[in-house]
């Protein structure tokens, strides 16, 4: 049977080099079924049949608890679904381990979450993103959607070298779930991961209830999920990301396409602005969660999405206002918040040094003669894995993490041969007298360099069709 499957895809476009980039409101790759006009292609989610409430295993109205957290987590709204047996997730674990021979891949299973993987990790990065998945799963499952996923999902988390095969003839080079498969492939454990699990656990969803949720949804809930902070508790704070910044930009902009014309969008058109898409849905996300109205907003959602699938009866009945007071004060709410620094400006410390993204990391390929960097014993090669104890998972991350740096000395977590090290940065260059290199040095640039190749990424949207 031929059927179509939505497939999530993130292609880390570089905005700042303009490498392999498409500038703010260029066309990106739609959905159309074989043999159809664009025209002709659904506005909700391909892949998600529909069907009648009752026919869902699990739907509002009911409580219940999540699965594979002991119980402790009160789903309000929801019972959670019966896990159910099902071969794909283990089949496409399988056919990766007969694909993949050697000791490069880890491979097991978190049955508590219902994950199935193959990871090229250290055991350290392994370790630090089962916890990181798994308290993002916990928190969705009981604030969004109901329960953890009622099948196995296989996530392999791949090298460099099998991320160019897999995606060799796709436009993204950095992750995708496909649900069809249960199957999420990821280049990174931070920004694409979350937001390729938030797509697991919202399809997963999304099938149960028989709803096909609109794409400004889909992605607007998955793009909120790519930073944030979780308590010990479980509570969550959603961080503001370089997102925000393209956010304000078209909250300025009074000539901007209204909400009211986005939520209406087909994938097609969707995805042809999704450049300056992404980050309005984020922040229009970012906003409820702030007005502590994300949940009731998305409970609202699908008890009236029978009678309007677009949310915007769901954002008038959650807010009390029209879709239009509704943008008026997410616009304020946006303009009211200062633009996140991503890059080193007057006054500012730089690391000195040129990254591209790791699996765990951001690896290093050039540093500058003199910096910070150097005099710390950075080398070229070398992963940095965590700036001042917090994760850095990806170029997007590391951006944040170095763009404003004030703080004399900082101190660094990076993987070397194997080896995790800690190395201390300082910024004041008396404090190390010999910071010349050698004359001809390999992978130094010249000083005052300032991370001109650290690209912002970009997330995109792909559907394509599967076999089954």
């Amino acid at each position: 049977m031929r059927y179509l499957a939505a497939i999530a895809v993130l292609a880390l476009a570089g905005q700042t080099s303009g490498q392999g980039s498409a500038p703010p409101g260029s066309a990106s790759p739609g959905y159309a079924p074989p043999g159809s006009s664009p025209s002709s292609a659904p506005n909700t989610a391909p892949g998600i049949r529909e069907r009648a409430p009752g026919d869902a295993p699990a739907g509002p109205g009911r409580k219940g608890s999540a699965p594979g957290s002991g119980g402790s987590i009160e789903v309000p709204g929801a019972t959670a679904p019966r896990f159910r047996e099902d071969p794909r997730a283990r089949r496409e674990q399988a056919e990766w381990k007969d694909g993949h021979a050697g000791k490069v891949y880890r491979y097991g299973e978190d049955a508590a979450h219902r994950i199935v993987f193959a990871t090229c990790l250290d055991e350290s990065s392994h370790d630090e993103m089962l916890r990181m998945l798994g308290a993002q799963a916990d928190q969705q499952a009981s604030t969004l959607f109901d329960a953890l996923p009622d099948t196995e999902v296989f996530l392999a988390v791949a090298t460099p070298a099998d991320i160019r095969k897999i995606f060799a003839d796709s436009q993204t080079t950095a992750g995708m779930y496909e649900h069809p498969k249960r199957r999420l492939v990821t280049a990174d454990i931070g920004t694409v991961l979350r937001h390729e699990w938030t797509h697991a656990m919202h399809f997963g969803h999304m099938e149960r209830l028989g709803q096909p949720h609109m794409m400004w949804v889909q992605e607007g809930i998955a793009a909120l999920y790519e930073t944030y902070e979780i308590s010990p508790e479980g509570t969550i704070r959603f961080l503001p990301s370089d997102r925000h910044n393209e956010a304000r930009k078209m909250a300025a902009n009074r000539r901007a396409l209204s909400l009211s014309q986005v939520i209406v969008m087909k994938p097609d058109e969707f995805m042809a602005k999704s450049a300056v898409l992404y980050p309005v849905v984020r922040s229009v996300f970012e906003y409820m969660a702030d007005q502590g109205k994300l949940r009731p907003w998305y409970r609202r959602y699908v008890e009236t999405f029978a009678q309007d699938r677009t949310g915007r009866k769901a954002i008038e009945d959650t807010f009390g206002t029209t879709i239009d007071g509704f943008e008026t004060a997410w616009r304020a709410w946006v303009l009211a918040r200062p633009a996140v620094d991503t890059a080193v400006g007057q006054g500012e410390r730089d690391v000195g040094v040129e990254v591209k993204d790791a699996t765990d990391g951001v690896q290093v390929t050039k540093v500058a003669r003199g910096s910070a960097a150097q005099r710390a014993g950075i080398r070229a090669g070398d992963v940095i894995v965590a700036v001042a104890g917090t994760p850095v998972r990806s170029q997007r991350e590391w951006r944040q993490a170095t763009g404003a740096i004030r703080v004399p000395e900082l101190a660094v977590t990076l993987r070397r041969d194997g080896k995790r090290t800690e190395l201390t940065l300082v910024f004041d260059r008396q404090a190390r007298a010999d910071t010349a290199a050698p004359a001809g040095s390999p992978n130094v640039l010249p000083a005052g360099f300032h991370g001109a190749g650290i690209c912002a990424g970009l997330l995109e949207e792909a559907l394509t069709t599967s076999e089954g």
